[in-house]
C-alpha cells in the first residue's frame, strides 16, 4: 500500500476521533471510514495509538508548513510577521476545531507516550519559533533572542488561549482570539 492509502487511514482516524473520541474508536472504525480492511490498517500501524501519534504529528507538520507559506520576509515589520504567522495557525486550526481539541485533548489521555509525543511537537514549534525570530533580528536587532524554555513558554501560552477558545466553542480565527495572540507574542519578543 502507498503512501496515499497510509494518509487516508490518518484521515478516518481523525474523523472518527472528531465524532466518538480517541478511546472509543476502534481500528475497524478506522478502515471502515478510511474503506478498507483492519488488515491494510495493520500493515501500517501496530497499534491505533500509533495511529494516533502519527496523525498528530503529521498535522504538527502541517501546521508549521501553513505558518512557513506566510512568514517569508524576515525584515518585514515584527508585529506583522506575527499577525500573519498567527493567523495562519489560527486558520489551520480553525478548518477544524473538533480535531484541534482532539489532538490537544486526546494526547495526555495516552500517558507517558502521549506526554512524550505532546513535548516533541512542543519543542519542535518552540525551535522553529526561535529561528523566525533569530532571522527577525538580522534586520530588527531591537528583538531577543528567545532562549529554550522561554520559546516553549510562547508556544505553551499559544497553545492555552487556542484550547481555551476551543473549549469556550469561540471561533478559533476570530478577530479577538487573534488579536490576544499576536499581543501576546509581540510583547514577549519585544521585551527588553
Amino acid at each position: 500500500m502507498t503512501a496515499p492509502a497510509a494518509t487516508r487511514l490518518l484521515d478516518a482516524l481523525g474523523a472518527a476521533i472528531v465524532e466518538q473520541g480517541l478511546a472509543r474508536t476502534t481500528v475497524a472504525d478506522v478502515a471502515r471510514i478510511a474503506g478498507t480492511s483492519k488488515r491494510t490498517f495493520y500493515e501500517h500501524f501496530s497499534t491505533k495509538d500509533e495511529a494516533f501519534l502519527a496523525l498528530y504529528a503529521a498535522r504538527a507538520e502541517q501546521l508549521i508548513g501553513a505558518i512557513a507559506d506566510v512568514v517569508t520576509d524576515p525584515a518585514a515589520p515584527i508585529e506583522q510577521q506575527i499577525r500573519v504567522g498567527v493567523a495562519a495557525y489560527l486558520g489551520f486550526l480553525a478548518d477544524n476545531p473538533e480535531l484541534a481539541r482532539a489532538h490537544i485533548l486526546e494526547s495526555h489521555g495516552l500517558g507517558d507516550l502521549g506526554l512524550r509525543a505532546r513535548r516533541s511537537l512542543m519543542d519542535g514549534h518552540a525551535a522553529y519559533l526561535r529561528r523566525l525570530v533569530d532571522d527577525a533580528r538580522v534586520h530588527h536587532p531591537e528583538l531577543r533572542a528567545l532562549t529554550g524554555p522561554e520559546s516553549v513558554g510562547v508556544v505553551a501560552g499559544l497553545t492555552e488561549l487556542t484550547l481555551r477558545a476551543v473549549m469556550d466553542e469561540e471561533p478559533l480565527d476570530g478577530a479577538d482570539h487573534l488579536e490576544s495572540a499576536v499581543a501576546f507574542i509581540t510583547a514577549f519578543v519585544s521585551a527588553t
